[in-house]
């Protein structure tokens, strides 16, 4: 069953069920959007939520532009959009609900600082109506100008021609001092270096590692498991 029907009428609207809403703290989602993020609990989705701010922190420079490519329902957002080096956060993904979501119940702790935006691309598991190709999709920042890219769990539904022209994309917006932090499944089979469907992508680490070079990407750590992936961190090459 995709993951989109999962969702249920007036998610956007909605806090979590379990939980109220407290001033000037920015709410929980809903359990219906927590799919969206691989939350199967809100317990997963703060763990993992934990792990990726504490990744992120080191490479969070004062005045940042942030670009958190597929956000969902705001996981990583929950401290980029708040932090105090944080000048400029822009967001976006291809589930409506999501955008709408943090819409309504982040960007407005953003003092002007954050943006939400929704792509209609087509995603067998995400948004099986969309109506535009991911590999058409101009990431919405100029080049260069991006000091710290996100792609939490992205790349683990990204099929390879889109995975390809991500890296082309990130590569191109990411700034001289930028760093990009990107995840990805390694369990492929014996021989192959790419696949699976958008429900879940496996990729082979050394061949990611290829694509990564081939779009002007330069390995800078790696963290083998991170909440059950592998997690890159690049600079772009000609830094």
């Amino acid at each position: 069953m995709s993951i989109a029907l999962k969702f249920s009428s007036g998610d956007s609207e909605r806090t979590h069920e379990r939980y109220g809403t407290w001033e000037k703290i920015i709410p929980l989602p809903p359990d219906g959007l927590l799919w969206s993020v691989g939350g199967a609990s809100l317990e997963l989705f703060l763990v993992v939520a934990d792990a990726w701010t504490q990744a992120m922190s080191p490479y969070i420079q004062p005045g940042a532009t942030v670009l958190d490519i597929g956000c969902g329902c705001g996981r990583s957002a929950r401290a980029l959009v708040p932090h105090p080096c944080v000048a400029q956060y822009t967001g976006f993904d291809v589930i409506a609900e999501n955008v709408d979501w943090c819409r309504k119940h982040i960007e407005p702790f953003a003092g002007g600082r954050a943006r939400f935006l929704y792509y209609d691309l087509y995603s067998a598991e995400y948004n099986p109506n969309g109506a535009l190709k991911a590999s058409d999709l101009a990431f919405p920042c100029e080049t260069g100008s991006v000091d710290l890219v996100i792609a939490a769990s992205l790349f683990t539904h990204l099929l390879e021609v889109d995975a390809i022209h991500y890296l082309q994309q990130i590569s191109r917006v990411l700034s001289r001092r930028g760093y990009a932090l990107l995840s990805i499944h390694t369990q492929v089979q014996d021989g192959e270096n790419f696949g699976g469907t958008e429900a879940r992508i496996d990729i082979n680490p050394s061949y990611f590692l290829k694509l990564s070079a081939e779009a002007g990407l330069k390995l800078v750590s790696k963290l083998d498991d991170l909440c059950g992936q592998t997690l890159f961190v690049f600079s772009a090459i000609n830094t």
